[in-house]
């Protein structure tokens, strides 16, 4: 991301919701005389989700930062190996409609390490119950698909796969919950506000094109960031008000257990000479947490700052060229063994002409050794990931704040030889879904990795909305990946599997729904039609611009029911209520909130109860106009 290079006025409607080289490190420079100011309206760092440990061990292949709250584990280290079952290739295979051809092998089983065994394919055509289950290193069902139901893991003190609980590890304040399990109060889904739950069983759901909120209802800011697990907490940071690059003064920081609900944890880091692209790691031998900045503008130096708790506030400590030049986009990844390597855009001989990867002191705070340098030009959010011993590196097109396709090239170590850049495959789309790519971050479970996508939607042009697109990746061949568009996925962080939302869970879809009002053409009827995420804006309810209103679904018959989601339009409920009845007359309250937002999705989990009719009742607009719902899903769920 490169606004400078790219200057154009920005219209907003908010909404919420080669050969390798060798070099010498920059000298740093002190930041006293440049920035003196220090992290304002940062969050206590001791009292967030759960006392502070003492620095549990990390899973293997992690650095351990000490844990917020319970567990240990890394995520930018996670080893990426794992044995395969008998019978094919398993790794981060797509759901069984995929087509990727080919039927299973009979040896399927990985060497140490979790390598492939050539020819060996994903069965083709089966469908899998609950929409399949995708596992990175596990086995292909062979009749109808296996489905993993995922263990759930408890906040405050359980241990995670390989790891060690730190000492003091404490529940989440507002109640401790499994990852996918029934929130404190407070909690909603992806996107959405208010004190619902999230989905059963381990699984928790990704609603793309709609906006994301915390849990008092304020948008999500995080542009340009990264998400880091440290202990059983999620952090998620990142650039606020990027709109007004004269403001690119606070990184953000937002916390979560299942990456669904986000508490705001305040500013992590206040400058006044301006910071983006930042990352955050947990150094295991000063047992501090380091952020790294692409510091001072768009042609920047590489910044430092340290805090003792994850989520800030952070110290700003120094600054440094690359060499003696300026950079461009940044981001960090901590290898296996611990160590921390930059991944740069290099300004050496001109804005944006090569791009390359730098290892770190061994504490974060220098530069050591350059690693492999391209000499390619237009290049930028450059990132790294590995899996089964193979380092992805990826960079997106230089193009402002619009879309553009992402690139990999592979190798099997960081000093390279490096592939030819090959390109994502983003099927029917050409600009990686109208988003630059952020990060990769990988899900490692006890079944298997999923490789999460994230990118800015910085300015989207095709109608979809929301600002952040998170997206698994599929590797249907042994090293490149495949990404298919999903507007809701299914994720299991414990199991470290995925699964497409499959529609027949909505028991909903293609039944009567009737409303208090509607407009002429947004009629009730649009709330239970089946759409896809190219056309989902097309079809919608909306009430009359007066309160109370309601929308109702009957579902033909009493029914076992224990979640319902709404997807609002930019005209949302403020202030509403999910209720249930088994004859439309008397009605039972499931979920009540009074923080709605525009084109945010509720996304709400409730006790298993039986009904025939579920209905949206509003008691206040959020604008002028009627209230107004794309879609009303209603399932029950194991």
């Amino acid at each position: 991301m490169n606004l400078i290079l790219k200057p154009r006025r920005l219209v907003f409607v908010l909404l919420a919701g080669a050969s390798a080289a060798l070099g010498c490190g920059g000298s740093a420079t002190s930041i006293a005389g440049r920035d003196a100011s220090t992290a304002t309206g940062g969050a206590a760092g001791a009292n967030s989700a759960g006392a502070t440990g003492t620095g549990g061990n990390a899973a293997t292949g992690g650095s351990p930062p000490p844990s917020t709250g319970g567990t240990s584990q890394s995520t930018g280290g996670a080893a990426m190996g794992g044995v395969t079952a008998t019978g094919g290739l398993g790794q981060d295979t797509g759901p069984p409609d995929a087509n990727f051809g080919g039927t299973s092998g009979t040896a399927g089983a990985s060497a140490s390490g979790g390598s492939l065994i050539a020819g060996s394919t994903i069965s083709t055509g089966g469908s899998s119950a609950t929409a399949g289950t995708i596992v990175e290193g596990g086995s292909t069902s062979t009749t109808g698909g296996k489905t993993t139901t995922g263990g759930s893991t408890t906040i405050g003190g359980s241990t995670a796969t390989g790891g060690k609980t730190a000492t003091g590890g404490a529940t989440v304040a507002g109640g401790s919950k499994a990852p996918g399990g029934s929130t404190a109060s407070g909690g909603t889904s992806a996107g959405s506000t208010g004190t619902g739950g999230a989905a059963t069983a381990g699984w928790v759901t990704i609603h793309n094109d709609f906006f994301w909120y915390d849990d008092t209802g304020a948008a999500i800011e995080t542009r340009a960031g990264c998400l880091r697990k440290f202990g059983d907490t999620y952090y998620w940071y990142g650039l606020f008000a990027w709109q007004d690059p004269k403001a690119w003064n606070d990184q953000t920081c937002y916390a979560s257990t299942d990456l669904v609900h986000w508490t705001n944890k305040g500013i992590a880091l206040h400058v006044v000479a301006g910071a983006n692209r930042m990352d955050v790691l947990y150094n295991d031998t000063t047992k501090k947490y380091v952020m790294f900045l692409k510091y001072g503008g768009d042609a920047a130096s590489l910044g430092f700052a340290t805090s003792s708790t994850p989520e800030g506030p952070y110290t700003l400590l120094s600054e440094t060229q690359v060499d003696g030049a300026n950079i461009g986009d940044m981001s960090m990844y901590e290898d296996d063994d611990g160590k921390a390597y930059l991944a740069y855009v290099w300004d050496q001989t001109g804005p944006n002409r090569q791009h390359g990867i730098y290892r770190m002191s061994a504490d974060y705070l220098s530069l050591d050794t350059q690693m492999y340098l391209w000499n390619e030009a237009s290049r930028e959010a450059p990132h790294i990931f590995k899996r089964n011993g193979t380092y992805y590196y990826g960079v997106s097109e230089t193009n402002g704040v619009n879309p553009s396709p992402t690139r990999y090239y592979t190798a099997t170590a960081l000093t390279g030889p490096w592939s030819a850049a090959t390109m994502l495959s983003t099927p029917g789309s050409s600009t990686t879904y109208e988003t630059q790519v952020d990060f990769v971050l990988p899900f490692t479970g006890t079944q298997g990795t999923v490789y999460m996508f994230d990118g800015d939607r910085w300015l989207p042009t095709g109608g979809s909305q929301g600002g952040y697109v998170w997206l698994p990746y599929q590797f249907a061949t042994a090293l490149m990946p495949t990404m298919p568009y999903y507007q809701d996925w299914d994720l299991n962080v414990t199991a470290g599997t995925w699964r497409t939302f499959d529609s027949s869970r909505n028991l909903a879809l293609g039944k009567t729904a009737t409303a208090s009002s509607q407009d002429n053409t947004n009629v009730a009827a649009n709330v239970t039609k089946a759409t896809t995420y190219q056309n989902y804006t097309a079809t919608r309810w909306e009430s009359a611009a007066s309160d109370p209103q309601w929308i109702m679904v009957d579902l033909g018959a009493a029914t076992e029911i224990d979640r319902a989601i709404l997807k609002w339009h930019t005209d949302y409920g403020k202030a509403f209520k999910i209720q249930v009845s088994t004859d439309a007359t008397t009605w039972t309250d499931v979920y009540s909130t009074t923080i709605g937002a525009t084109y945010s999705v509720t996304d709400v989990t409730f006790s298993k109860t039986t009904a025939r009719y579920v209905r949206m009742y509003g008691t206040q607009r959020g604008t002028t106009n009627g209230y107004s719902l794309f879609a009303l899903m209603v399932l029950d769920d194991p």
